[in-house]
């Protein structure tokens, strides 16, 4: 209902022979608006604002239960209370659009003066994926009141394909572990009906153990199960989510679509009630960026994914274990003490252990710097390690650049080498010249040379295809058949991303070899 000086207003614009369009642009108003009054006389509208006053409206018979969920709720959406109400009354559909009802709230919230609180959410845009291609899965949790009124928290799985954004979504009492994350991926493809191709995750330590030099090291269970259902993995950066160029924080849409202010019983009715919200609102709504309703796409992507065998989860997923330095910069592993380089202990400072090739480096539990590697030792009581100066950080990046570039008598081939280990591993940068410079110290010069020369031919650049290079190549030249790659890890480490295969797939595979 327009008032009295927007009327006259549109009467003016009428009078100086104006069109409906033109009105509506001069005016910034809707040209439906303009049409209801232009042929409106004065004592009609009159009449039009007099029954305005004293029609009801089909919202009206749900008043009482809106003001008690904006009392009680002052940040409960719209769209909630709307859902409520189609959830108590067990209807599909309401008389009144929820477009009619955000306006009703809204005058609600004037009338009794209920102010939402407001909440700063940004995301990052990204192109559109075509079906089938990815998925994205965040973890959260929340406090939610219970039938006693306690409150207790709740852990929540949830997954959106990114190209129809159709939701999954599951709940549990205990924070997730290895195992558990795995149960929802085998729930979440069942519900989907397939996989996609690409999987996007925050890290998180239930399934990524270290980001080593930006080689990903995965949980043992993640890596089997990684291994066994074969889709790709992207890890997004630790502590970096916009990395991860989200479609959206689905993990905070369920939260405050669906969780938010609901009494919780038990588990299994919680998710009962979840997956009733996602056919009826989570998925079957008009989606904001796409403006499709995401459960009629797709069934058109569903088309697109792959079938997905059934997963056994025997042997057991081992939980990732973390180690303690302590303030003799030792850390207790399998009944001996292995240094780390002085300087590294701090208060409640963590590490991992990881196992590969009969050595065992120790690495930051939150960056995955490798501080230290040993050989292990398989005896007890034993104290591993040569006693160490501090650790050296004092060296810039331009010098260690500099110095890796003399070891190898500066060969036209490592400049551009280095520069494509900056450009796709940034972060790990220095860690990965560390690593280069230690092969010098492993190997002889010839050896890391020719390493680095089939590097650049085969187009692999980071440190550890080096390594691997150098010792496949040796291993020809002493003619010995060249070993298949693979990391040996420790029960609860084992894994790592991307896995390590023997190069002559590569070769034969640059070769058109099928």
């Amino acid at each position: 209902m327009v008032d009295w000086i927007m009327y006259t207003k549109i009467q003016e614009q009428k009078r100086h022979g104006l069109n409906k369009s033109q009105a509506a642009r001069n005016l910034h108003i809707n040209r439906e608006t303009v049409r209801t009054y232009w042929d409106m006389s004065p004592s009609e509208y009159a009449v039009k604002v007099e029954n305005a006053k004293t029609r009801t409206k089909k919202a009206d018979d749900y008043k009482d239960f809106v003001l008690e969920c904006l009392t009680r709720y002052p940040d409960m959406s719209a769209a909630q209370i709307y859902d409520w109400i189609k959830e108590r009354s067990c209807l599909e559909t309401l008389e009144f659009k929820e477009r009619a009802f955000r306006n009703y709230v809204k005058e609600i919230r004037k009338e009794y003066d209920i102010k939402k609180p407001e909440k700063c959410r940004q995301y990052e845009a990204v192109d559109e994926l075509p079906m089938g291609k990815q998925a994205q899965v965040d973890m959260g949790e929340i406090s939610i009141e219970t039938m006693t009124g306690r409150h207790k928290k709740i852990y929540c799985f949830a997954m959106v394909m990114s190209h129809s954004r159709q939701k999954f979504a599951l709940w549990q009492e205990k924070p997730f572990t290895t195992e558990t994350f795995i149960q929802a991926h085998v729930r979440a493809f069942a519900f989907y009906g397939g996989r996609p191709v690409e999987m996007v995750y925050d890290q998180d330590k239930i399934l990524a153990v270290s980001e080593n030099h930006g080689d990903i090291i995965y949980t043992e269970g993640f890596q089997n199960y990684i291994d066994t259902v074969k889709f790709d993995v992207f890890l997004c950066h630790g502590a970096d989510p916009e990395s991860k160029g989200k479609v959206e924080n689905v993990v905070k849409y369920v939260k405050h679509g669906f969780a938010e202010h609901r009494i919780f019983r038990d588990i299994d009715s919680f998710n009962a009630d979840c997956v009733a919200w996602l056919l009826r609102t989570g998925n079957g709504k008009v989606h904001g960026t796409t403006k499709k309703i995401p459960a009629e796409v797709f069934e058109l992507e569903r088309e697109h994914l792959i079938p997905v065998s059934e997963y056994s989860f025997a042997p057991a997923v081992n939980e990732t274990i973390t180690y303690l330095v302590r303030k003799d910069n030792l850390v207790l592993y399998k009944g001996n003490r292995y240094r780390v380089p002085k300087g590294t202990y701090s208060p409640g400072k963590k590490v991992f252990m990881i196992v590969k090739d009969d050595t065992v480096s120790i690495t930051d539990a939150l960056s995955g710097e490798i501080y230290v590697t040993h050989p292990v030792c398989y005896e007890k009581g034993k104290l591993i390690g040569q006693k160490r100066d501090e650790r050296d950080t004092s060296k810039s990046l331009l010098e260690l650049e500099t110095l890796i570039q003399e070891l190898f008598d500066n060969d036209e081939l490592v400049k551009p080498f280095l520069e494509h280990i900056h450009q796709e591993k940034p972060r790990y940068y220095r860690d990965q010249l560390g690593v280069i410079r230690k092969l010098f110290e492993e190997w002889n010069k010839d050896a890391v040379i020719n390493g680095l020369r089939y590097c650049s031919e085969k187009a692999l650049y980071s440190a550890g295809d080096l390594k691997s290079s150098i010792i496949y190549l040796e291993e020809i030249r002493n003619n010995k058949e060249p070993a298949k790659i693979k990391p040996t890890l420790p029960p609860k480490y084992k894994g790592n991303n991307p896995p390590k295969r023997d190069l002559r797939v590569y070769e034969e595979a640059l070769e058109g070899v099928s």
